[in-house]
């Protein structure tokens, strides 16, 4: 497996959160969790059907890295159980870890929830499309998932979550109503 030299640009340390994971030289601390849908209130969500005929919903992970990393395992996990569809699931190594400045990266991934109300399959660095604003009802609400992160290292492995991180969950809809396009992408 091709390894991954992120070096450390500014500060040598990494702020302590529960998001973090760390083997040797290398750590990993988990930012944000985001998608291409976001509630006029503020909150990102996962559509499982949007108006506008979508059944993919982009999502964004984030994190801060350091030392020599082999690749990253993202997947996205249920709240009410660690279960998870193994094909939502995916392997990153250099190739496909997009930096948004100094040791910050993102990983955009399409996941698409055809096959019922879980995503189904991950693309990952798919075309970004932009933040939709959406409305949701409440009585659409089908559960909430998070981004699951394996560190991978020369001397081992270790994980961290979106759990304990602020807005680290992402409340999946059964349907949401598209009312604008912004032009922000993830």
């Amino acid at each position: 497996m091709k390894k991954l030299l992120l070096a450390a640009i500014g500060a040598t340390g990494l702020l302590a959160s529960c998001g973090n994971a760390s083997v040797g030289d290398a750590s990993v601390e988990l930012t944000g969790i985001k998608t291409e849908y976001r509630t006029v209130g503020g909150t990102y969500v996962a559509c499982d059907e949007t108006s506008a005929g979508s059944s993919k919903t982009q999502v964004g992970v984030y994190f801060t890295a350091q030392g020599t990393i082999s690749s990253v395992d993202i997947a996205l996990k249920g709240k009410t159980t660690s279960q998870y569809d193994s094909n939502y699931m995916t392997n990153v190594t250099g190739a496909k870890l997009a930096s948004i400045g100094g040791n910050d990266f993102k990983v955009v991934f399409d996941a698409d929830s055809t096959v019922g109300l879980l995503p189904q399959a991950i693309i990952v660095n798919p075309a970004a499309r932009t933040v939709k604003i959406v409305s949701v009802l409440p009585s659409d609400n089908v559960g909430s998932f998070y981004a699951s992160l394996k560190l991978n290292t020369p001397a081992g492995s270790d994980t961290a979550s979106t759990q304990l991180i602020a807005n680290g969950y992402i409340p999946v809809y059964q349907y949401c109503t598209v009312l604008s396009t912004t032009a922000e992408t993830l």
